[in-house]
């Protein structure tokens, strides 16, 4: 994700700076100010909550003592009402004394290659990595050069539509795809999947002492019977196993109340398995004080029933399926 952070004035509860990023494809300016170090984002009106920029994504040294963070933001001008922030896999015990709720993440535990294989993946799982290899897939470590950007960009381009919804990166130019994909280029490890001379996936991984995580995955729907994800996701587990990473990471494991994702199944058939951390939210104003007492401190999307929500995704994908067909009759006329 490409961040640029713009200067503005500051006055009243407006944040002195915004932070230009990506959000859903778009580029968005969010409110942001530079608090022991790090920058602290703000979403939302009611109420305002802020959270450490890339909290996810930064290396777990890095990041400054959260008790400092919190003091500095009270002692603020500008005012947030909420700020939040999650503790690191693998700690599932609280460590604070602030009001907090369970997070879940994606994690697999590493040892060896060979035990994850044998042991941590169901048969099905092994056979697509054994058919991989069968039909041509060839997985390698990659230089973050302009081929390599050229490769993600074919895979961007293949279709504007991916699992029934707009997708985002269709269309994209070099350079935003170049910029977008090269963030924490310095401890970041590309891999890229092959078949002949055609680059057809490619995977992210960004590494921590002792976690790793991935950023992207993605291939080409068209070489999909040949199983690049998984040939893909089990040269992830060889590097991290070389490098004594214990866990591997890949977001998250549920996504809000959603049932019987796509997305999950496969993490769930590749060995991830569900992790729940705390993730704090601690009160800054009273309007902070009474969204929590309300429930209202988080997206809407998050506290939607799955009854309701489901009809809505349906409706989505029918929409872009339709529009998506439409272009495409439109540009062949």
């Amino acid at each position: 994700m490409k961040a640029e952070a713009n200067s503005q004035a500051d006055s009243g509860r407006h944040m002195s700076e915004t932070l230009d990023v990506s959000v859903g494809g778009k580029r968005t300016a969010l409110p942001a100010l530079t608090v022991c170090g790090v920058t602290v984002v703000s979403r939302g009106r009611f109420p305002k909550i802020g959270e450490i920029f890339d909290e996810y994504w930064l290396e777990r040294d890095q990041l400054p003592d959260i008790e400092l963070v919190i003091a500095e933001l009270k002692n603020r001008k500008v005012k947030l009402d909420i700020f939040t922030f999650s503790q690191r896999v693998p700690e599932t015990t609280p460590k604070h004394g602030f009001y907090s709720e369970l997070d879940n993440y994606a994690v697999l535990p590493v040892s060896t290659h060979k035990e994850w294989l044998e042991r941590q993946i169901p048969a099905t799982t092994r056979r697509n990595i054994r058919a991989s290899e069968k039909r041509g897939i060839t997985v390698r470590v990659s230089a973050y050069d302009d081929d390599y950007v050229e490769g993600i960009m074919s895979i961007y381009n293949e279709t504007p539509i991916r699992a029934g919804r707009r997708f985002w990166h269709f269309g994209k130019s070099f350079e935003t795809t170049k910029a977008e994909n090269g963030t924490y280029r310095e401890r970041s490890t590309y891999l890229s999947a092959y078949r002949g001379d055609e680059m057809v996936g490619y995977l992210k991984i960004v590494w921590d002492a002792h976690t790793a995580a991935i950023m992207q995955i993605l291939s080409k729907l068209s070489v999909r019977d040949c199983r690049p994800n998984n040939a893909l996701l089990s040269e992830a587990v060889n590097q991290c196993a070389m490098r004594n990473v214990n866990h591997l990471l890949y977001e998250k494991f549920d996504y809000g109340n959603k049932v019987g994702d796509s997305l999950t199944r496969f993490k769930q058939s590749n060995g991830f398995c569900r992790m729940d951390v705390p993730r704090y939210y601690v009160p800054l104003t009273s309007m902070g004080m009474l969204a929590l007492r309300l429930g209202i401190h988080k997206r809407l999307a998050e506290r939607a029933p799955e009854w309701l929500a489901a009809p809505f995704r349906n409706l989505r994908t029918k929409w872009h399926e339709r529009h998506a067909k439409a272009t495409q009759d439109g540009a062949q006329s």
